[in-house]
């Protein structure tokens, strides 16, 4: 009998983690938190470009360094959508089919505003214009606005599990717009007053005009006295199709974040460090991009739905982006230098225009001389026309700075888009300054 009533005993104990009292996983973020984070990127995967009808594959490898820390401005429905971030790192590294790419950020754009909008995150520097790789190494990180979200809220026992909200599954994937959220959480285990959590399962969206498929499979950590997650291990398998800015792709993710409540704001981030940010939505001006001539020989900004897709010595590619549609297309080249003060004959763009191969011009839009300032001096032409047989719109413009630097910038739109392009591509081409 002693025997029996051992054994019993023995069974009742090993069951008594089924009577554990339930956890309370709720994350309340305040305006004013403040914290320090570090995240660590691997990506592996390939690229696929089409060649001549034909799938090419590139190997791709990244990996990318971030320690910064945060504050709290503003919160929606519970998660932050504006922080203040000052950066002591933030690198990012790329060998993309044997040629290796480094970017990060500039000393003086170290101190960041995130915003999460409804169409995705938008971060700018205080110290002004960041160029589209300084963008993408503090836009493109997980974003940490998210992490409350990941919780479900309320008491949950060992094993329950909870689907995640909408917005922070879009914060999460960092998707431009959200079509399916399939995340749900699990909690997997309570030990030492830390609850360790999972987050699992399919999300797609779109990102850059592009369809993105991904499969989650994460791992956390939550403080359960400091009412924080403290730790989280995220992984995804990515599927991207091709858009109109970037190729298609498949590849793995692993991201790795902690992360350390801070009492009080560090010297960068004070009331008054944040002075300058503008209240409200960010505006034109504070997300403007800036873009150097990998040989200083010009510069411009201009704003982000406009996104660089090839680049030579003399030429540069920019396609307009706008609800993830592809409006225009911009190719900057730079063109003969004359003494100062003058500029190419009109007659000669004109022919030089003319014969662009595969253009075939039909009728006259428009023409004439623009107002500019800055000593340059600019010509236009619209034509109606068509480009390798597609029926498009084409400007051509002809900036001359006033040393004599000449440039043509030739913008190509779908006739049904003309009228959305709007001003835009003068707006561009006023933005050009020649750099002495």
């Amino acid at each position: 009998m002693l025997l029996r009533f051992v054994a019993i005993c023995a069974v009742l104990c090993c069951a008594a983690p089924l009577f554990a009292q339930p956890v309370n996983l709720t994350e309340s973020p305040r305006s004013g938190d403040c914290a320090r984070y570090t995240l660590d990127l691997n990506v592996t995967g390939e690229l696929v470009v089409n060649q001549e009808n034909q799938p090419l594959r590139i190997k791709l490898e990244a990996r990318g360094t971030h320690a910064f820390t945060e504050r709290t401005l503003a919160l929606d429905a519970g998660l932050p959508f504006r922080s203040a971030r000052h950066y002591d790192k933030a690198t990012v590294s790329a060998n993309i089919g044997g040629e290796r790419f480094e970017h990060g950020l500039s000393a003086e754009r170290r101190l960041v505003v995130a915003d999460r909008l409804v169409d995705g995150v938008a971060c700018f520097a205080l110290a002004g214009p960041i160029t589209r790789e300084e963008l993408d190494a503090v836009a493109e990180h997980f974003n940490p606005q998210c992490l409350a979200g990941l919780l479900p809220g309320k008491d949950v026992n060992l094993s329950d599990t909870w689907s995640l909200a909408n917005p922070a599954a879009q914060a999460a994937c960092q998707f431009d717009g959200l079509i399916k959220n399939g995340l749900v959480g699990k909690l997997m285990e309570v030990k030492d007053g830390v609850a360790t959590f999972t987050i699992e399962g399919p999300a797609e969206g779109i990102e850059n005009g592009s369809k993105v498929m991904l499969a989650i499979e994460a791992r956390g950590k939550f403080d359960i006295a400091a009412k924080r997650v403290t730790e989280l291990n995220w992984k995804q398998k990515d599927e991207r199709e091709q858009g109109p800015v970037s190729p298609a792709s498949r590849m793995d993710a692993n991201i790795t974040l902690t992360r350390s409540v801070l009492a009080e704001p560090p010297a960068e981030l004070t009331d008054a460090a944040l002075a300058g940010i503008p209240a409200g939505s960010p505006t034109a001006t504070a997300l403007l991009l800036r873009h150097t001539d990998a040989k200083g020989r010009y510069q411009f900004f201009y704003p982000r739905e406009w996104h660089i897709t090839g680049q030579t010595d003399s030429h540069l590619i920019l396609r307009l982006l706008e609800g993830g549609e592809l409006r225009a297309q911009a190719t900057i080249t730079l063109w003969k230098t004359l003494p100062a003060g003058q500029h190419i004959a009109v007659d000669d763009f004109k022919r030089a225009v003319a014969s662009s191969p595969g253009w075939a011009a039909n009728r006259m839009l428009d023409e004439g001389e623009l107002p500019v300032d800055g000593g340059r001096w600019i010509y236009r032409s619209l034509v109606e026309g068509k480009l390798d047989d597609l029926p498009v719109v084409q400007g051509s413009y002809l900036l001359a700075g006033p040393q004599g630097e000449h440039a043509v910038v030739t913008f190509t739109v779908k006739p049904e888009n003309l009228k959305r392009l709007g001003n835009r591509d003068q707006d561009l081409v006023k933005a050009i300054i020649f750099r002495k």
